[in-house]
């Protein structure tokens, strides 16, 4: 068997808590981040979880990272604010213009570039300092031909902590693309209103074995 899918099958496999540090390295190579980095986004979701009633949301408008003047629908923004106000994130403001990242190549690794990626707007956050308590950063990925295929949704403190970082795709949308950005962001939205309803350590799993 090759080194790849044997690695898949163990991170499919049903982990007891006693197994997943076995499982660890696996996962860190599949590109999930490390167990330091994982108690800190535990600490940090469980306070968006706590605060998100009352706290100040920064919210960005969805927009394709790949290409290379980062095109973006602004009016997803504001859609994003009367769904999270929807979901109970009473204080929500748009921004019309996506974080000032420049692009990080896409992997074969959808995990990977969503981890990639989360650590970079950690990095710009600290430098950038917005002026909110959290904020919400979505991202489409478009086919040549159109299509959405892909859905990241990041959640950051102001301070550069991510919160929730995470990935969608055709096997999650249940047919083979989302057509719209709007109805992307109606999807990951409802995937993170849920997602907030839960225990840290499911959305963000001991050594990366959920």
């Amino acid at each position: 068997m090759k080194l790849r899918p044997l690695l898949l099958t163990l991170l499919v496999l049903p982990a007891s808590q006693g197994c997943k540090p076995m499982l660890y390295p696996v996962a860190r190579a599949f590109g999930s981040p490390s167990e330091g980095e994982l108690q800190l986004r535990r600490a940090a979701f469980d306070r968006l979880k706590a605060a998100r009633a009352t706290a100040k949301v920064l919210v960005y408008p969805a927009f394709r990272p790949a290409t290379p003047n980062r095109e973006a629908y602004p009016a997803t923004a504001g859609l994003a604010v009367e769904l999270l106000q929807g979901y109970g994130w009473a204080h929500c403001t748009a921004t019309q213009t996506p974080p000032a990242l420049p692009a990080t190549p896409l992997m074969r690794n959808q995990l990977r570039y969503v981890q990639t990626r989360a650590r970079s707007y950690s990095e710009w956050a600290k430098t950038t300092r917005p002026e909110a308590d959290f904020l919400v950063i979505l991202e489409v990925l478009v086919r040549p031909e159109g299509g959405i295929v892909g859905v990241h949704c990041y959640v950051l403190e102001a301070s550069g902590q991510v919160a929730y970082a995470r990935q969608f795709n055709s096997h999650q949308f249940g047919v083979p693309s989302i057509d719209l950005p709007a109805n992307a962001v109606g999807f990951v939205l409802r995937e993170l209103s849920w997602d907030v309803q839960r225990p840290a350590d499911q959305v963000h799993p001991p050594y990366g074995v959920g």
